[in-house]
């Protein structure tokens, strides 16, 4: 499990009145697992298991939330990165996953 922030653009109409936000996302990721079919022993294997992303936290790029829409915030949040935003997170979570794999690299040798 790793933990990751996303920026999302949030839009929307109250009133007849069209309205853009942003937040700053935080998100755990768990990677999941291929499907393995057959084992030496003739089990027939298991199914694959998906990546999982739970958004965890969100704060607004302006203001502050109190309780309630700070929890109802976090559900939208968590629908958008159930849909389109999934790619986005992946994408994130690899980039992360790829500067700390460099950044490993870089102390191990000294520099």
């Amino acid at each position: 499990m790793s933990r990751h922030t996303i920026t999302w653009l949030r839009s929307g109409t109250y009133n007849g009145t069209d309205w853009e936000a942003e937040y700053e996302v935080e998100f755990e990721y768990r990677a999941g697992r291929p499907a393995k079919m057959y084992l030496r022993n003739g089990d027939p294997g298991y199914p694959a298991d998906p990546d999982e992303i739970e958004v965890v936290n969100i704060k607004p790029e302006i203001g502050s939330l109190d309780a309630r829409e700070k929890a109802e915030a976090i559900d939208a949040a968590q629908l958008w990165i159930d849909s389109d935003g999934y790619d986005d997170a992946i994408e994130q979570a690899a980039s992360d996953a790829e500067d700390a794999r460099e950044s490993a690299a870089l102390s191990k040798a000294g520099v």
